[in-house]
């Protein structure tokens, strides 16, 4: 008779799911079941906390919904996190850098040495970036399902950081200093 493994603390847990705008319904991001995001329950710090909740005690093949409000989610919108930096910055020998242009997102790093993802707003004598989180000051759905449940190996008990795996990620509005941040950045957003 086989034990039906349930997600919960030290669980290895794969979802897929479908995450959308509450607002007007717009489809922000999918993670299919082939490619799911995936999580060690108690140990993953990247995943939205109501997301996380919302699996507890779900199997393999249960399905779940939730909404969130942006504090619950990616965050508000943070006006410290669009800054205008100095044009020396993106400067490739002598000139700017051509991927330095409106709308493109950015790896950057922070001066405590965390890496993070900034859209360009605008370039002029000074680089206009937004480092705020793709999704802040959304009310966020997800619509997913448990694509597996297993123990977690040693390995996956030890986090390592790094970039965000998922789109539960940055609660605080991509300051997470973990790599997070924005669409290039991670498996999602």
């Amino acid at each position: 008779m086989d034990r039906k493994e349930i997600v919960g603390p030290g669980k290895f847990v794969a979802y897929s799911y479908k995450l959308y705008d509450d607002a007007d319904g717009e489809l922000l991001f999918e993670a299919s079941p082939e490619q799911p995001d995936v999580m060690v329950y108690g140990v993953s710090h990247e995943v939205v906390p109501g997301l996380v909740e919302v699996m507890k005690g779900l199997a393999k093949g249960d399905k779940f919904e939730i909404t969130l409000p942006p504090v619950a989610a990616f965050g508000d919108r943070n006006p410290e996190y669009e800054l205008v930096l100095d044009k020396e910055i993106f400067m490739r020998d002598g000139k700017i850098a051509e991927e330095v242009k409106e709308g493109a997102v950015l790896p950057m790093m922070t001066a405590e040495g965390y890496r993070v993802q900034g859209v360009v707003k605008e370039v002029g004598e000074k680089i206009k970036m937004d480092f705020n989180h793709p999704f802040a000051g959304k009310t966020v759905r997800y619509e997913g399902e448990i694509v597996e449940v297993r123990e977690a190996t040693p390995e996956e008990l030890q986090p390592t950081g790094g970039c965000c795996g998922s789109c539960g990620s940055c609660g605080d509005g991509g300051s997470c200093g973990d790599g997070c941040g924005s669409e290039g950045s991670c498996s999602c957003h």
